[in-house]
């Protein structure tokens, strides 16, 4: 390298340009199109989602107009207790206790009644879960309020389980 009077110590900082230039080419012929494409999908896909997003909230604007329509009766309280007897014993859950009460009439559409619904099971919590959304698929006017879990110790696999639900009915005319 002597011989053509060129020297790293005097001119370093061409090489170094030279990379620099070379990155940045594959940068903007390679690294960017790929960006660029992803950008495009997840823009499509975006946009694919809030068409979705909208179209759900319609369907659930016409659906909450005729909700009483959609409700059952008090006398489908039965049935709901009775699936919820049948799903905990089929998931091997064990029920051993069930109350019902009337709740406060406070709702300002007086044709929807509310009843709510407690129950004590106890077992597994992938059983639970089974049970819970089994349950809660089936019967629509049924919403879970609160679940309450408790272990004897951290080790345990059984535990003691609290569910209050509200059951919502269609008042009869």
């Amino acid at each position: 390298m002597q011989q053509f009077g060129f020297s790293q110590r005097k001119h370093w900082p061409w090489p170094a340009t030279g990379v620099v230039l070379c990155a940045a080419a594959w940068l903007f012929f390679v690294e960017l199109p790929a960006q660029r494409a992803d950008n495009q999908a997840a823009q499509v896909k975006v946009r694919m989602l809030e068409a979705q997003l909208r179209a759900q909230t319609n369907v659930a604007a016409v659906h909450s107009q005729n909700l009483p329509a959609q409700l059952g009766g008090f006398d489908s309280l039965s049935l709901v207790t009775a699936d919820l007897q049948s799903l905990a014993t089929q998931n091997g859950l064990l029920m051993s206790d069930a109350s019902f009460k009337p709740a406060g009439d406070n709702q300002p559409d007086a044709r929807i009644g509310r009843v709510e619904v407690n129950a004590r099971i106890k077992g597994a919590y992938l059983p639970l879960k089974k049970t819970l959304a089994a349950l809660l698929a089936t019967h629509g006017g049924l919403a879970l309020d609160s679940l309450s879990l408790r272990r004897a110790r951290a080790s345990d696999i059984v535990m003691d389980i609290d569910l209050r639900f509200t059951y919502f009915y269609r008042k009869p005319s």
